[in-house]
Protein backbone atom coordinates (compact mmCIF):
# COMPACT_ATOMS: atom_id res chain seq x y z
CA UNK A 1 0.00 0.00 0.00
CA UNK A 2 1.41 3.35 -0.74
CA UNK A 3 -1.90 5.01 1.22
CA UNK A 4 -1.13 8.22 3.12
CA UNK A 5 -0.33 11.63 3.09
CA UNK A 6 1.26 12.41 -0.41
CA UNK A 7 2.34 16.25 -1.31
CA UNK A 8 -0.52 18.10 -3.29
CA UNK A 9 -1.41 21.29 -5.28
CA UNK A 10 -4.53 21.97 -5.97
CA UNK A 11 -5.52 24.66 -9.12
CA UNK A 12 -9.26 26.08 -9.92
CA UNK A 13 -7.96 26.47 -13.49
CA UNK A 14 -5.98 24.14 -15.58
CA UNK A 15 -3.92 26.60 -17.20
CA UNK A 16 -2.52 27.46 -13.53
CA UNK A 17 -1.44 23.85 -12.64
CA UNK A 18 2.25 23.48 -12.37
CA UNK A 19 4.80 22.80 -14.89
CA UNK A 20 7.89 20.43 -14.77
CA UNK A 21 6.30 18.71 -11.63
CA UNK A 22 6.93 15.54 -12.31
CA UNK A 23 11.17 16.52 -12.27
CA UNK A 24 13.10 14.30 -9.18
CA UNK A 25 14.20 18.12 -8.23
CA UNK A 26 10.73 19.91 -8.39
CA UNK A 27 10.68 21.95 -5.37
CA UNK A 28 6.84 20.87 -3.70
CA UNK A 29 7.82 22.38 -0.17
CA UNK A 30 4.92 24.76 -0.50
CA UNK A 31 2.81 22.36 -1.44
CA UNK A 32 -0.04 21.05 0.58
CA UNK A 33 -0.68 17.65 1.92
CA UNK A 34 -3.51 14.95 0.62
CA UNK A 35 -4.80 11.83 2.04
CA UNK A 36 -4.85 9.03 -0.46
CA UNK A 37 -7.07 7.58 -1.12
CA UNK A 38 -9.09 10.76 -0.43
CA UNK A 39 -11.03 13.19 -3.05
CA UNK A 40 -10.42 16.72 -3.36
CA UNK A 41 -14.36 18.22 -2.41
CA UNK A 42 -14.10 16.27 1.05
CA UNK A 43 -10.87 17.77 1.77
CA UNK A 44 -11.07 21.49 1.09
CA UNK A 45 -10.51 21.69 -2.62
CA UNK A 46 -13.66 22.63 -4.53
CA UNK A 47 -17.18 21.62 -4.23
CA UNK A 48 -19.07 18.21 -4.51
CA UNK A 49 -21.51 18.38 -7.52
CA UNK A 50 -24.39 15.96 -7.69
CA UNK A 51 -26.41 15.62 -10.49
CA UNK A 52 -29.88 12.99 -10.96
CA UNK A 53 -29.98 14.64 -14.60
CA UNK A 54 -27.84 15.87 -17.10
CA UNK A 55 -24.00 16.73 -17.20
CA UNK A 56 -22.62 17.84 -14.25
CA UNK A 57 -20.60 21.09 -15.47
CA UNK A 58 -24.03 22.65 -17.22
CA UNK A 59 -24.01 25.58 -15.14
CA UNK A 60 -20.47 26.09 -16.11
CA UNK A 61 -19.73 25.45 -19.21
CA UNK A 62 -21.62 24.05 -22.59
CA UNK A 63 -21.18 20.75 -23.41
CA UNK A 64 -18.53 20.50 -27.08
CA UNK A 65 -17.31 16.87 -26.78
CA UNK A 66 -15.16 15.86 -26.80
CA UNK A 67 -13.54 19.47 -25.61
CA UNK A 68 -13.36 20.27 -22.18
CA UNK A 69 -12.66 23.87 -20.53
CA UNK A 70 -9.43 25.19 -19.00
CA UNK A 71 -11.45 27.51 -16.90
CA UNK A 72 -13.10 25.80 -13.90
CA UNK A 73 -11.52 22.54 -14.57
CA UNK A 74 -9.74 21.80 -11.35
CA UNK A 75 -6.28 20.14 -11.67
CA UNK A 76 -4.76 18.41 -8.68
CA UNK A 77 -0.92 17.39 -8.76
CA UNK A 78 0.38 14.64 -5.97
CA UNK A 79 3.92 13.98 -5.14
CA UNK A 80 5.46 10.48 -3.02
CA UNK A 81 8.38 8.95 -2.38
CA UNK A 82 8.51 5.11 -2.26
CA UNK A 83 10.84 2.73 -1.29
CA UNK A 84 11.14 -0.61 -3.71
CA UNK A 85 12.99 -3.15 -2.11
CA UNK A 86 15.94 -4.88 -3.19
CA UNK A 87 13.98 -8.14 -3.08
CA UNK A 88 12.07 -6.65 -6.34
CA UNK A 89 15.26 -6.32 -8.36
CA UNK A 90 14.40 -9.14 -11.74
CA UNK A 91 11.09 -8.75 -11.54
CA UNK A 92 8.10 -6.77 -13.02
CA UNK A 93 7.08 -4.15 -10.70
CA UNK A 94 3.00 -2.48 -11.58
CA UNK A 95 1.58 0.52 -9.35
CA UNK A 96 -2.60 0.01 -9.07
CA UNK A 97 -5.39 2.62 -8.82
CA UNK A 98 -8.23 1.71 -8.08
CA UNK A 99 -10.32 4.74 -8.69
CA UNK A 100 -9.17 8.32 -10.52
CA UNK A 101 -11.38 10.38 -11.16
CA UNK A 102 -11.81 12.00 -13.97
CA UNK A 103 -8.04 10.98 -15.59
CA UNK A 104 -4.26 10.37 -14.64
CA UNK A 105 -0.95 11.34 -16.13
CA UNK A 106 1.59 9.35 -13.90
CA UNK A 107 5.59 9.76 -13.74
CA UNK A 108 7.63 7.56 -12.03
CA UNK A 109 11.12 9.53 -10.96
CA UNK A 110 11.35 12.02 -13.74
CA UNK A 111 9.71 10.14 -16.90
CA UNK A 112 6.27 9.69 -18.23
CA UNK A 113 4.44 5.83 -17.95
CA UNK A 114 1.14 6.19 -19.14
CA UNK A 115 -2.28 8.00 -18.95
CA UNK A 116 -5.73 6.36 -18.21
CA UNK A 117 -9.22 7.71 -18.07
CA UNK A 118 -12.36 5.92 -16.97
CA UNK A 119 -13.25 7.45 -13.28
CA UNK A 120 -14.55 4.34 -11.43
CA UNK A 121 -11.95 1.50 -13.20
CA UNK A 122 -8.79 0.62 -11.93
CA UNK A 123 -5.81 1.81 -13.70
CA UNK A 124 -2.98 -0.27 -13.50
CA UNK A 125 0.84 0.62 -15.09
CA UNK A 126 3.74 -1.25 -15.39
CA UNK A 127 6.52 0.85 -14.21
CA UNK A 128 9.07 -2.07 -13.64
CA UNK A 129 11.76 0.17 -16.27
CA UNK A 130 11.18 3.26 -14.66
CA UNK A 131 11.76 2.18 -10.85
CA UNK A 132 15.17 1.20 -8.94
CA UNK A 133 15.85 -0.15 -5.95
CA UNK A 134 15.35 2.15 -2.69
CA UNK A 135 14.25 5.68 -2.91
CA UNK A 136 11.96 6.45 -5.90
CA UNK A 137 9.34 9.29 -6.81
CA UNK A 138 5.92 9.02 -8.09
CA UNK A 139 3.95 11.94 -9.48
CA UNK A 140 0.77 12.51 -10.96
CA UNK A 141 -1.76 15.03 -12.54
CA UNK A 142 -5.52 14.21 -12.47
CA UNK A 143 -8.16 16.79 -13.84
CA UNK A 144 -11.54 17.25 -12.44
CA UNK A 145 -12.78 16.94 -16.23
CA UNK A 146 -11.75 15.14 -19.50
CA UNK A 147 -13.42 14.12 -22.56
CA UNK A 148 -14.41 10.77 -21.38
CA UNK A 149 -16.30 12.84 -18.52
CA UNK A 150 -19.06 13.11 -21.55
CA UNK A 151 -19.75 9.63 -20.95
CA UNK A 152 -20.21 9.84 -17.10
CA UNK A 153 -23.91 10.86 -17.11
CA UNK A 154 -25.03 9.02 -14.35
CA UNK A 155 -26.91 10.07 -11.16
CA UNK A 156 -23.84 9.95 -8.57
CA UNK A 157 -21.92 12.79 -6.75
CA UNK A 158 -18.99 14.04 -8.99
CA UNK A 159 -16.04 14.35 -6.27
CA UNK A 160 -12.31 14.13 -8.10
CA UNK A 161 -9.20 12.66 -7.21
CA UNK A 162 -8.04 9.29 -5.60
CA UNK A 163 -11.29 7.35 -4.69
CA UNK A 164 -9.76 4.14 -4.02
CA UNK A 165 -6.98 2.22 -2.94
CA UNK A 166 -2.96 2.92 -4.27
CA UNK A 167 -0.32 0.23 -4.24
CA UNK A 168 2.87 -1.20 -5.80
CA UNK A 169 3.34 -4.84 -6.29
CA UNK A 170 5.62 -7.63 -8.20
CA UNK A 171 5.87 -10.81 -9.66
CA UNK A 172 8.03 -12.84 -11.66
CA UNK A 173 8.79 -12.07 -15.03
CA UNK A 174 6.43 -13.71 -16.98
CA UNK A 175 8.67 -16.81 -19.35
CA UNK A 176 8.69 -15.65 -23.27
CA UNK A 177 6.77 -18.79 -24.56
CA UNK A 178 8.17 -19.51 -28.93
CA UNK A 179 5.13 -20.98 -30.25
CA UNK A 180 6.22 -23.23 -33.41
CA UNK A 181 3.34 -24.13 -35.91
CA UNK A 182 3.90 -26.35 -38.43
CA UNK A 183 0.68 -27.17 -41.34
CA UNK A 184 0.99 -30.12 -42.80
CA UNK A 185 -1.25 -29.66 -46.30
CA UNK A 186 -2.40 -33.34 -47.85
CA UNK A 187 -1.82 -33.10 -51.41
CA UNK A 188 -4.16 -35.84 -52.51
Amino acid sequence: SIHGKWKFNWVKDADLRPSGFWATDYDDKDWGEMPVPGVWELNGYGDPIYVNIGYAWRNQYESNPPYVPVTGNHVGTYRKNISIPASWTGKDVFIHFGSVTSNIYLFVNGKFVGYSEDSKLEARFNVTKFVKKGENLIALEIFRWCDGTYLEDQDFFRFSGIARDVYLYSREKKARVTVRSEFFIDEK
